[in-house]
Order: structure tokens, then C-alpha cells, then sequence
């Protein structure tokens, strides 16, 4: 795909998340008082409040930190971030009319947070952003080397406050409920099933071990060799990155061959090369 489709594309994908984001926010979130996340919850909670414009809103909140991120964030970063940020206010006038018949507050919570997630995700898979908790986030992550999800989290502890405060406890717990699910939808969105384990074996059987990986799980691994810190005793750490299903038979592996190998297994959200996603695959 060459850099002219390829940035169409992406501006595609932005318009379409951003409208999509829009749809369950003005259809189903402000009926039901419950708010999203960032910069468009703080704007949903004074819509609620005062009945000001909701677009409005987003866009004005939005100047003072794209100023800042103008100064201080990858030029790129912005210049999607703030197509995203204009092409989301637009989407929030047009559906601005928008309802959503449902009175069960949990099929509210369920729908909002699934479609809320998948625009989320669709706009991070055209490389983009609606600005404000990204930009803050990326701002802070610079200066302060804190990661970009804690800050995210804190400012939406801050927004499930106020809606606590505003609207009462259940309320602000299901607006909880709702953040969560759609993260995830979001996470499944940019990753889809492309989740993996990344196992490290630390062992003195690494020939045993290794053959045996590649025999019955099919899979190849990498040998690197070490030392003991504390021993000095010369050691060898296995790794390998296998499916969620073929964790089990890598385990059973490790345990007939060396019972006291050493064994970490960690989440790997996506992997590219041979056996896997090619690299020539990614947008």
C-alpha cells in the first residue's frame, strides 16, 4: 500500500470512528447520566449540568491542550489527533438528535461501552486520536515520566468522582462499568485475537528443553546465555512466544525435562514475524 492510500485510508478510519463514538454519547450515554471517559466526559457532565452545547464543549476544552501539544508532542501526533478532534465535534452536532430507545440501565452500560470502544479503537487503528486525555497523557508521560494509562486512569478517577458526586454512588459505579468495557472493546479492536504468551525459561536443560518446544509445539525458540548473579553459576534462558492454548503443553514440557527450571509466562498483546503476523502485513 503506498504512503498516498495508506494516509487515506487512516483519515477514512478517523471519520468513521469518530462518528461511531459519537452515536452512543448522544444516543444512549447523556439519557442515562452516564459519562465517558477524558475530555468528552468533563464535557458530557457540563451538558448534563447547564445544558451547554456538547460539541461546543469538546472543541473549546480541547484549544488550551492541543496549544500545548503543539509545543511539546511529535508535529504528526497533533495533526491527526486534532483531524480526529475536529471530525468528533462534527459528529457530535450531527447526532446530536440521536435516541436510542432503552430504559435498562445495564443494556445502556453494554451497548454505550461496546460501541464507545469499537469507534475508539477504529480511530487508533487509522493512527489517530480525539486529543485531550491522549495529548495530556503523552505531555506528562515527557516531562514527569509517567505512563500514559496511569494518567489516563487518574483523570477518569476524577470524572467517575464527579459523577458520584453529581448524579450519586450507583450512577458513578456504572459509568465504571462502562469505562472498562469499553476500553476493552477498544484493546480488542487495535489487537483483535492477536494476544500470545512470551514464556522465559531459565534452565541448565536447554538443549532437552529447546528440542522438545520445537518437536511437539511446533514452535522455534531463542537461547540466550546468562550468569547466575548471585551463583555465578553460568545459566541459559529460553524464550519463545506460542498461543494461549499451547501454554499448557510448554509447561508440561518444562516440568518432565527439568522440574526446577525457573519459568516466567507474560501476556504478549501482538506479535509480527515468521509464524506469525508477517511483518509486510501491517498497515
Amino acid at each position: 500500500m503506498s504512503y498516498i492510500q495508506s494516509y487515506y485510508k487512516n483519515v477514512l478510519m478517523i471519520f468513521l470512528g469518530t462518528f461511531i463514538m459519537s452515536i452512543p454519547i448522544n444516543g444512549i450515554l447523556v439519557h442515562h447520566h452516564l459519562l465517558s471517559g477524558g475530555v468528552t466526559g468533563i464535557a458530557m457532565l457540563l451538558n448534563l449540568l447547564f445544558k451547554w452545547d456538547m460539541s461546543l464543549l469538546v472543541l473549546i476544552l480541547n484549544i488550551p491542550i492541543f496549544i500545548l501539544g503543539y509545543k511539546f508532542i511529535h508535529k504528526k501526533f497533533i495533526c491527526l489527533s486534532l483531524l480526529g478532534m475536529l471530525s468528533f465535534t462534527v459528529s457530535l452536532s450531527l447526532t446530536k438528535n440521536i435516541h436510542i430507545p432503552t430504559d435498562d440501565i445495564l443494556v445502556a452500560v453494554l451497548l454505550g461501552g461496546v460501541l464507545n470502544g469499537l469507534g475508539s479503537g477504529i480511530v487508533f487503528r487509522g493512527s489517530g486520536s480525539t486529543g485531550g486525555t491522549d495529548i495530556i497523557s503523552k505531555i506528562m508521560n515527557k516531562f514527569f515520566s509517567l505512563s500514559m494509562g496511569s494518567v489516563g486512569f487518574g483523570l477518569n478517577v476524577i470524572i467517575i468522582f464527579l459523577s458520584g458526586f453529581f448524579f450519586g454512588v450507583d450512577l458513578s459505579v456504572y459509568t465504571l462499568a462502562l469505562m472498562f468495557i469499553s476500553s476493552q472493546t477498544t484493546n480488542y479492536v487495535v489487537d483483535g485475537l492477536n494476544y500470545k504468551r512470551t514464556i522465559s525459561i531459565i534452565t541448565n536443560k536447554e538443549i532437552e528443553i529447546s528440542e522438545q518446544i520445537i518437536k511437539e509445539a511446533k514452535r522455534g525458540v531463542t537461547i540466550v546465555h546468562g550468569e547466575g548473579a548471585y551463583t555465578k553459576a553460568p545459566r541459559a534462558i529460553i524464550t519463545c512466544t506460542v498461543g494461549i492454548r499451547e501454554v499448557a503443553k510448554i509447561k508440561e514440557i518444562v516440568k518432565r525435562t527439568d522440574p526446577h527450571a525457573f519459568m516466567t509466562i507474560t501476556e504478549t498483546a501482538q506479535v509480527f514475524g515468521s509464524g506469525f503476523l508477517r511483518l509486510n502485513k501491517i498497515d
